[in-house]
């Protein structure tokens, strides 16, 4: 989902988003230039975000926090990636060892 591009290039040639189109539930639904129906509140539409929900009710009934948190990436986001990163380095330095190691012993 997060690296829908709401498929722009369908909307420019005048169809839906390929997740609408084969939504086999009828969940989601595309309105072009933001107009949807009136009588449904449009949650996230005041924070520009990408995908807008629209609300029966109140955002707590779906357990939707209240007000809409902002999509921002903190520092802490990328240390986590960072230390992520470890395991891999350390995994592939052994197996470089492991091939010098074997290559030595070929000789």
């Amino acid at each position: 989902m997060r690296k829908c591009s709401f498929c722009i290039q369908r909307i420019d040639r005048g169809k839906e988003p390929a997740c609408v189109a084969k939504c086999t539930t009828g969940a989601l639904t595309y309105f072009s230039e933001g107009k949807g129906p009136r009588d449904v509140q449009a949650y996230g539409k005041d924070e520009r975000l990408h995908m807008v929900y629209a609300v029966e009710g109140r955002p707590e009934d779906y357990a939707l926090p209240e007000p809409v948190p902002l999509n921002k990436v903190t520092s802490l986001q990328a240390w986590k990636w960072l230390i992520g990163l470890v395991p891999g380095g350390v995994t592939l330095a052994w197996l470089w060892k492991k091939i010098e190691d074997g290559e030595m012993r070929h000789d």
